[in-house]
């Protein structure tokens, strides 16, 4: 095995971005399917529409909840430096506003995401005694699969 790495919150404020994205009610379990899907939609999107990628895939998440029944709302985004360029009508364009967040990056596999991301984040935010905005992000900075080892996801939660 790889050694243990720490696992320690950051505070940031990621800039302003444009995205190319496409939003969707679902539940957790239910993200897999849907990420394969809008992921497919915005890359044809892309090559249509010769939009210039900006930085790694990224799910937006609005009042993510607690447990894998209720629906909540996402943004499948990727951010692109020329959103001008679209003209679809499937997809939309936004700028995502300048968010300070407290942050974790998790290293490996997807099914360990939450005990080995989610939790200690929460974990360190309710210490710091920080109050969540609702907003969350997920920041694919590599991903080679569900089962890779290799994967690298940044959770961002939105604190005030």
């Amino acid at each position: 095995g790889r050694p243990f790495k720490e696992t320690a919150m950051q505070r940031k404020t990621v800039a302003p971005m444009h995205v190319l994205f496409a939003t969707q009610e679902l539940t957790i379990p239910e993200v897999g399917v849907h990420a394969e899907r809008h992921g497919r939609e915005l890359m044809e999107a892309v090559e249509t529409y010769g939009l210039q990628i900006a930085g790694p895939w990224l799910f937006v998440s609005y009042n993510l909840p607690r447990n894998e029944t209720d629906r909540y709302t996402m943004d499948f985004c990727l951010p692109i430096s020329n959103a001008q360029a679209y003209t679809g009508e499937r997809l939309s364009v936004k700028q995502l506003g300048s968010f300070p967040c407290a942050s974790l990056v998790y290293d490996g596999v997807l099914r360990d995401l939450f005990t080995g991301g989610y939790r200690p984040l929460i974990e360190q935010i309710t210490a710091a005694n920080l109050n969540l905005t609702g907003e969350s992000r997920e920041v694919y900075h590599a991903w080679l699969g569900p089962e890779s080892h290799e994967n690298r996801i940044e959770i961002q939660f939105g604190v005030v």
